[in-house]
């Protein structure tokens, strides 16, 4: 079988070519530090690694979910607080309005502290959130939760709806209560069942009748119960929430490290490669140099 010069000039050629693109191949992963370079270096890696794209994508919505969920959690525990701060005022008016030695101008002075209590109370059931959202009315959050008709009558618009947040794979919290349970079905103090308003508003009343009742501290005292038990279970959920970002924060670390050992490069590897294709590129065009050089004619 004969080789003729120019089959012997393109097998050198090829070969400088081939030499050329590995290595251009290895100094550009030495410049970004990625192994693969594109995904049919290693189609089933490429596979894994887009799938733990996904996830750390996942994880990373949870914990903005997570924000979010502690986010409205916590501007509702602050409007319980100040509810219960109200509350226990009024209590504190309740007990100075028995004391027998108060005129009826006294109790007046004491209704009118109270009206504005009520006010502030009503003005907490029906607070919102970041967002302008009611935060009592269950799935209603466009509507007041409660309003008042003027007449002491107080009525809640919302629903029994708790909004759900995602913040694992199988972890969902509850980002608000409904305002039935918050400041609606307290026990009276006399064997029935009213709210926290009508409680105040029944407590102005008698004021003004100059005929305060020792009942109204019984019912304050299970208004404030019934507060203080919601944000006990908001603790919890914030608590959950703070569990469950450091269980997302170890599983995104191990799938970060998953993805590191797919995708990283191993420099020390790397670099003794890169010398070694330097030498073969050196020697392939070297010896292309002394073929080409090569003719019958230096032996004429």
């Amino acid at each position: 079988m004969r080789i003729s010069t120019g089959q012997w000039y393109r097998q050198g050629v090829n070969a400088m070519l081939n030499n050329q693109s590995t290595l251009s191949k290895t100094q550009l992963q030495l410049a970004t530090g990625q192994r693969m370079l594109a995904p049919s270096d290693d189609p089933g890696a490429a596979t894994r690694v887009l799938e733990l794209d996904q996830l750390l994508s996942a994880v990373s919505q949870y914990q903005r979910n997570g924000d979010a969920a502690e986010s409205r959690l916590r501007r509702e525990e602050n409007v319980l607080e100040s509810s219960g701060d109200i509350l226990q005022r009024v209590r504190e008016l309740a007990v100075r309005a028995v004391n027998g030695s108060l005129s009826a101008g006294d109790r007046q002075a004491i209704a009118t502290e109270a009206r504005e209590h009520l006010a502030g109370l009503l003005s907490m059931a029906n607070a919102t959130d970041t967002n302008g959202e009611t935060i009592f009315g269950g799935y209603r959050t466009d509507v007041p939760a409660f309003v008042d008709d003027g007449a002491g009558n107080f009525t809640y618009q919302g629903d029994q709806g708790q909004r759900l947040m995602q913040i694992g794979s199988a972890r969902h919290v509850a980002t608000n209560d409904p305002g039935s349970s918050v400041y609606m079905g307290i026990d009276d103090g006399n064997g029935g069942i009213t709210d926290a308003f009508s409680i105040l508003n029944d407590f102005i009343t008698d004021l003004d009748n100059n005929t305060p009742s020792g009942t109204t501290l019984t019912a304050l005292d299970n208004a404030m119960d019934q507060i203080q038990t919601v944000r006990t279970k908001i603790g919890g959920r914030m608590n959950a929430i703070e569990n469950q970002r450091g269980i997302n924060d170890s599983f995104g670390l191990v799938m970060e490290q998953n993805r590191s050992i797919l995708e990283d490069l191993d420099y020390g590897e790397a670099v003794s490669r890169l010398q070694q294709q330097q030498l073969i590129l050196q020697a392939s065009q070297q010896s292309f140099m002394k073929v080409e050089g090569l003719s019958l004619f230096n032996y004429l």
